[in-house]
């Protein structure tokens, strides 16, 4: 079990490692905004998520994320009184705790977008997230082989701290029916450690988003929702969740319309991860409950009994 522990933290912190840093979700099919700044106001309502993922149960040192996110759109009035398409500002942030064994990363960004008409029903929008992280190593939780600790370039300096500014940019072109995306996380790549001796520098590295996806109403009360996720870390393989998402709304209006109160179900393929199960409902026309499970198909699964995330949302009208 340790020798998994150890695994993951050399992937997070050692010299000359490349992995995946940023915290990995499934729900995010319900808050497109923590993974694209660009997001931002495009419902047009106040939109407030809370979500919390235990991914890789039975795992020792396995990674916990906590989030809370808050987005909508500006002067929201005299866009509903206008009668033609015009360009309107979004206006959120989030802040964030992910914990991975002896790692862990807080951050707090606050976030912008314009959005652009391109016609009646059709805008690009882009946005910036800007704020900070800390990241934290405690190598008091790890143990090397033979007593090694002090020898080793990472750990024997004692416990870690860096405090960087982060910065986030993504472009989003939306309408009703579909969406395609891109963002870039970790634009500055900042430097979190150095060790000494060597020549070899920790830092965060650029992490590349593309995602796109389609409503398609085969029924009156039933909308269908493919969608697909890219992820792309430099020197790591592109990873790819395909998702199927389907929603009943309960409505006597004859078209359909995000404030429905709706049950929904789907499932997800995550490469080189995990098959995803997820359940949701939206009721009042206000609130929202989703709940996903991952099971393990990576070599992980021999250590772990799958991933739980749950979100909770509140939408200000």
């Amino acid at each position: 079990m340790k020798k998994n522990l150890l695994l993951i933290c050399f992937l997070l912190l050692a010299t000359g490692a490349v992995a995946q840093q940023k915290a990995l979700y499934s729900q995010y099919m319900i808050n497109y905004f923590i993974l694209n700044p660009a997001v931002a106001g495009f419902e047009k309502d106040v939109n407030f998520k809370v979500g919390y993922r235990n991914q890789w149960v039975g795992f020792e040192g396995a990674p916990k994320t906590f989030y809370l996110s808050g987005e909508g759109a500006l002067f929201n009035q005299d866009l509903k009184r206008s009668k033609r398409a015009q360009p309107f500002q979004g206006v959120g942030g989030y802040v964030y705790t992910d914990q991975t064994g002896p790692t862990t990363r807080t951050g707090a960004l606050a976030s912008y977008a314009y959005h652009v008409p391109l016609n009646k029903q059709i805008f690009l929008s882009s946005g910036i997230f800007a704020g900070f992280q800390q990241f934290r190593f405690d190598p008091n939780k790890v143990r090397l082989a033979d007593g090694s600790n002090e020898r080793d370039p990472v750990t024997n300096h004692g416990r870690i701290d860096a405090f960087m500014p982060d910065l986030t940019v993504g472009v989003f072109l939306h309408s009703e029916e579909f969406y395609v995306g891109a963002s870039l996380f970790q634009v500055l790549g900042n430097k979190i450690h150095e060790a000494d001796g060597t020549e070899e520098v920790s830092r965060l590295s650029r992490h590349l988003f593309v995602s796109g996806g389609y409503n398609w109403d085969v029924h009156d009360k039933i909308t269908l929702m493919p969608s697909v996720l890219l992820k792309y870390v430099h020197a790591a393989p592109i990873q790819a969740d395909f998702n199927v998402k389907g929603a009943y709304h309960f409505s006597k209006r004859r078209q359909k319309s995000v404030y429905d109160d709706q049950v929904w179900a789907g499932i997800s393929y995550r490469t080189q991860d995990a098959i995803v199960g997820l359940v949701g409902v939206q009721f009042k026309e206000q609130f929202q409950l989703g709940y996903t499970y991952d099971i393990t198909i990576s070599p992980m699964r021999h250590q772990s009994s799958g991933s739980h995330e749950i979100v909770l949302g509140y939408r200000l009208k």
